[in-house]
């Protein structure tokens, strides 16, 4: 459904390149009785067992999200099928990842098989109901006592976990910081991408072409390029941004409104072939700390450099002037100095593509499914 799914499948297809057995686990809003084969990789669907389904687009009543956190706090439904699946499988090691739905629970009764387990944090599941550490418009430095609530019988879990691994070290060093997988190995492996299709990025004599992609809500920090741009004197308006994605629609027309100039276009959702070839520079301006910030070596993987907020583990992807730069999104000037320093400057954006693509290649499936092979043997040789 997102991009830890996405680098969940990489990851998995990539195993099963290595000459490797890779079952998955997913949840799923309705029962498949038998598991399917998608590109070699066994899944099976395992229907929730719990009040709602938590990915529907209309929002679930408010009063029943207490009551649903608790339940899959502790979830011996979903537990159950997942050992059975465990039994008949009989896996080396269980890799598990995102784990709402399916109950931090889960370790405590694998531990009781005897099978080692490896954990990826991929966002803020543990310490966080949202998942965000994000609150309105500014990021969550402490746990309030709600997130502690919830958090500490997860945290207590996490005892049972052999080997953790962060896809950054910021939402690595962010659990440990806070108690989390005391007694686990502990290493950071990027996620995965590969960019197959053919790569040919367009030319353009009309400037330059700035990009946002992704879910158009505040805490990505879309109105911090808008101000940007808005704020640009008349001589540079040749700089235009394309704007790719979803989001709320009310809160998309009241943008497109506010900022109704002619060198801002909001595109809806378009496929990533299309829209990278089509721009200079990919600008992500989040405001709330991103585990990662998948969306860079995305661009990396078109020869597309980066402007990027300092923010999560975003900085960790970006070498600065080389296959992007870094700025902080509660001072919007630093992001106009950038623009405005590379569109006097377009020999630039010619001599980090060579840059981002080399980058892009150390996120290869095949490169990250061997880290991950090293943390596997480690455990079984133990």
């Amino acid at each position: 459904m997102g991009g830890a799914e996405r680098s969940v499948q990489y990851l998995a297809e990539a195993l099963v390149k290595e000459g490797h057995k890779a079952v998955v686990i997913s949840a799923s809003e309705k029962n498949v009785c038998e598991a399917q084969d998608v590109n070699g990789v066994k899944v099976h669907y395992l229907s929730l067992k719990n009040i709602y389904w938590p990915f529907k687009k209309r929002s679930n009543p408010m009063f029943l999200k207490p009551l649903w956190h608790l339940i899959d706090i502790y979830n011996p439904w979903m537990v159950r099928y997942i050992k059975e699946i465990i039994k008949a499988e009989k896996p080396d090691i269980v890799h598990t990842n995102n784990l709402m739905c399916f109950s931090p629970l889960v370790w405590s009764e694998i531990k009781k098989l005897s099978i080692p387990i490896v954990h990826t944090i991929r966002d803020y599941y543990l310490l966080c109901p949202k998942c965000t550490m994000f609150d309105k418009y500014s990021n969550c430095e402490k746990q309030c006592l709600i997130c502690k609530g919830y958090s500490f019988p997860k945290i207590y879990f996490t005892k049972f976990v052999d080997a953790v691994v962060g896809v950054s070290n910021y939402i690595l060093e962010k659990h440990l910081s806070l108690g989390a997988f005391k007694g686990a190995k502990h290493s950071t492996i990027y996620n995965a991408y590969e960019n197959k299709r053919y790569y040919k990025k367009s030319k353009s004599d009309q400037g330059l072409r700035l990009g946002f992609i992704g879910r158009i809500t505040p805490n990505k920090g879309i109105e911090v390029i808008l101000k940007a741009i808005d704020k640009l004197p008349l001589h540079k308006k040749n700089i235009t941004l394309k704007i790719a994605g979803s989001g709320d629609k009310q809160y998309i027309k009241a943008l497109s409104k506010k900022y109704s100039m002619n060198n801002i276009s909001f595109l809806g959702f378009i496929p990533v072939e299309e829209f990278y070839p089509e721009i200079d520079v990919l600008i992500i301006p989040s405001l709330w700390n991103e585990p990662l910030g998948r969306i860079t070596f995305e661009a990396y993987s078109y020869g597309v450099p980066v402007i990027a907020s300092c923010r999560g583990g975003i900085p960790e992807l970006v070498e600065n002037e080389s296959t992007g730069f870094l700025f902080d999104p509660e001072k919007p000037e630093n992001l106009l100095k950038i623009i405005n320093d590379i569109a006097t400057r377009p020999e630039l954006i010619e001599q980090m593509e060579d840059a981002c693509l080399k980058k892009a290649m150390e996120f290869l499936p095949g490169k990250i499914a061997k880290s991950y092979l090293k943390i596997y043997l480690s455990l079984v040789k133990r």
